[in-house]
Order: C-alpha cells, then structure tokens, then sequence
C-alpha cells in the first residue's frame, strides 16, 4: 500500500458510515454482502446509492436479478455485518433470522429495510455505483448501525 492509500483510508476512517448489508437472489438462493458506501439520493423519485468492490460477485447478481434488498442494521447487528463482509464464509445466511420480502432476502432485525428496482451501474474506480429506485421502505426501531475508526458503534438518539 502507498503513502496516499495508506493515509486516504485514514482520512476516510474519520468519517461515520453507516452499516448496511445489500441483498438479492440469485438463481433462487439469498446472496448479501456488507456496504458502507451507501447515501440516500433522492426523494422524488425515492432513490439511494451504494457501491460494490469490483473483486466480489454481487455486481453480477445484481444485474442478473435487477433488484436488491438494503438492509440498514441495528446497532446490535456488528456479527452480521462481519458475516456478510467475509468472502470465506460459504453461508452468509446461516444462523439469521430473515425472510423474502418480494422473492429479496430482509433481515428480520434490520433499523431499517428498502426494497429497490430499477438499477443503474457506474464505473467508480476499484468499486462499481450502484444507483438504485425505492419502491417500499420500512423502519424497525431507532438504534443504527455505523462504522467509525475502523469499529462499530450502536448509534442512538440522544434522549
């Protein structure tokens, strides 16, 4: 790693991000993975945005299914975040409570869920946009997922 690299991913550890775990089916079976990378974009039309290391393979389930799920985390979700960020483990579903919502996996817990259709892909570097129409979003609770200097924080309201 360069001096650049090495000092950009400093800089960008500094700013909160929150935890999401972007989800679709492939060939019938669930397929996630962790982003932080993820903002919303629009009200009118609903839409968000993500973005995708280019080395995994959800860019191309993706584009297979054309739809995905957002699953923004609870607080209290860091194990499933890490599960889905691993490239080694072959059941990323395994041991979570989640159902399909619209043939899309949810996770059961999740802050929050978005279900997107309409995908457009853009070239970002290492990484690939994903710009993404909301057709149904629902909120579970107020505890948030984040990550901050490389560790993750169960964001809350202050009360």
């Amino acid at each position: 790693m360069d001096e650049l690299e090495a000092s950009f991913r400093d800089a960008m550890a500094r700013v909160p991000a929150p935890v999401t775990v972007i989800t679709t089916s492939a060939d019938g079976q669930p397929t996630g993975t962790t982003v932080s990378a993820f903002a919303s974009l629009s009200i009118d039309p609903p839409m968000v945005v993500f973005a995708l290391d280019n080395r995994g393979g959800m860019i191309d389930r993706l584009r297979a299914s054309g739809r995905a799920g957002v699953n923004i985390l609870a607080g209290h979700q860091a194990d499933a975040a890490i599960k889905f960020a691993s490239r080694h483990t072959p059941d990323r579903f395994a041991d979570l409570d989640w159902t399909l919502d619209h043939d899309l996996p949810r996770l059961t817990e999740a802050a929050a869920w978005l279900r997107c259709e309409e995908l457009e892909f853009l070239p970002g570097g290492d990484h690939t946009v994903v710009v993404a129409t909301v057709v149904s979003a629902e909120t579970d609770g107020d505890s948030s997922l984040a990550y901050h200097l490389r560790e993750f924080k169960d964001v809350r309201p202050q009360r």
